[in-house]
């Protein structure tokens, strides 16, 4: 490295506040005093932190007590983590006649929806019952696993009755594509069941969605006068159905993939099946209420925004300019995270997708710039080009052994934009789980410093 790169190691110093919705690759939560104490240093109380790629928020939520933040990331999911994180307040709480509605609610849901796959909800019951004198086996479990029915399976599914394979047409898919939120809910349960929820998880999460927006388009606009709040609630419920998805996804914490029933697995997968998550989700909410009372912000509302990174810094040219700091947290790897966390895009659209593959992933997927190792240099040259036009500070975080390989390269790329004195590096030694798996890898997280 050349001496006139200013560099540094650092060590993990003070703490700062952390709120978790769901397990996430790339999460700052491990590294988050060497990336937050930089952005400190760089601001003042009241200054403007603009978070380009904010995946679940970890940053702006450790922040928002002492800058105002301006997050974007193009996932629908992610601007309602932002939203929940950053400007909720739980004062009324959810509870008394707002929460004695959504359990109604859910409750016609449920009963719709355990009328409409009755069959395969009585087989599952059987299969999971603790009552039942006859342990079910491993292999009982798999065929019925890998036998069942769901939309755009490319095979007909075996035993099953041809009125039951109806349910999950084409046809009748379409009806709910074409007319806006046709009831019951029942996206998951046409689409996910027996992969990384049971069917009755399935239709559990279609009951807590369709509850949500009951709730929300219909109950609370009669009592804004009680400070109900309609697209803040919505998005504090849907933050909390992601935690339920996140805690009852038997696979490594992310949905790429889903694991088979097999002799070993069985019963872990039964025993994750059998969480009732109306009780988890509530759980979730109160959890959630209570972590937001103690992290009040005296800037908000902050801004969140669901945009490309291009027509986002379009959008908020304004904030880009007045901001002290760009914050940018990009992908290093070739996974996208479209794949990786399709469930919870699906789950916050509920718009009855095209699916494709052996995980059901969206194929209408974004395929970000910054995980081809073709396009990521112009994608990071367009962020310096904006924030050095802007006259802003512009600060990224990134791992060792990314697209971009090591410090080298990635100041390499940086020299296109900056002279050599304007670019301070900064180190500390951190480890990476390998998707999920128990075995971490040792590694560097860099954070480049570009000054305007």
């Amino acid at each position: 490295m050349n001496n006139n790169t200013n560099q540094q190691e650092i060590s993990d110093g003070s703490s700062y506040p952390t709120l978790v919705v769901t397990k996430y690759m790339g999460s700052k939560k491990a590294i988050l005093p060497f990336i937050a104490a930089e952005l400190e240093r760089l601001t003042d109380p009241g200054d403007i932190i603009v978070d380009l790629m904010a995946g679940t928020h970890t940053i702006g939520f450790a922040l928002k007590s002492r800058c105002r933040i301006v997050a974007n990331d193009i996932q629908r999911y992610s601007m309602v983590i932002g939203q929940t994180l950053l400007n909720y307040k739980p004062d009324p709480r959810f509870d008394g006649e707002a929460l004695n509605h959504f359990k109604r609610y859910y409750t016609v849901n449920m009963r719709h929806l355990e009328e409409l796959f009755g069959p395969g909800l009585s087989v599952e019951r059987s299969l999971l019952s603790t009552k039942s004198n006859r342990h079910t086996t491993w292999t009982e479990y798999r065929d019925f696993c890998e036998s069942y029915p769901y939309f755009m399976r490319p095979e007909r599914p075996p035993g099953w009755d041809e009125d039951y394979l109806i349910t999950f047409s084409r046809q009748r898919v379409e009806a709910y594509r074409t007319l806006n939120k046709l009831e019951p809910y029942n996206l998951f349960s046409l689409y996910y069941p027996n992969s990384y929820l049971g069917v009755r998880q399935c239709a559990e999460i279609d009951s807590l969605r369709y509850a949500t927006d009951k709730l929300c388009d219909e109950w609370i606009p009669d009592h804004e006068n009680e400070g109900y709040r309609s697209f803040e609630l919505r998005c504090l419920l849907l933050s909390a159905l992601i935690g339920v998805l996140s805690r009852a996804n038997p696979g490594p914490g992310h949905w790429a993939a889903f694991p088979r029933v097999n002799q070993k697995n069985c019963n872990y997968l039964i025993t994750q099946r059998r969480i009732p998550l109306l009780e988890l989700f509530l759980r979730k909410v109160r959890s959630f209420e209570e972590n937001l009372a103690e992290q009040d912000s005296r800037f908000t509302p902050h801004i969140t925004k669901n945009e490309d990174y291009e027509v986002f810094m379009e959008e908020v040219h304004e904030y880009i300019r007045k901001a002290r700091v760009i914050y940018l947290d990009p992908p290093y790897s070739q996974g996208h995270y479209s794949r990786f966390y399709h469930l919870i895009e699906t789950l916050v659209r509920y718009d009855y997708p095209e699916i494709s593959h052996a995980g059901r992933y969206r194929t209408d997927r974004h395929q970000s710039p910054f995980a081809h190792k073709e396009k990521v240099a112009g994608a990071l040259g367009i962020v310096c080009k904006t924030a050095r036009a802007a006259g802003t500070t512009l600060v990224i975080s990134y791992s060792r052994g990314g697209i971009i390989p090591d410090q080298k390269a990635f100041v390499k790329i940086l020299r296109g934009f900056y002279p050599r004195k304007k670019i301070e590096v900064k180190r500390i030694s951190s480890e990476h789980s390998k998707l999920g798996q128990a075995r971490r890898m040792k590694t560097e997280e860099y954070i480049f410093t570009c000054l305007p």
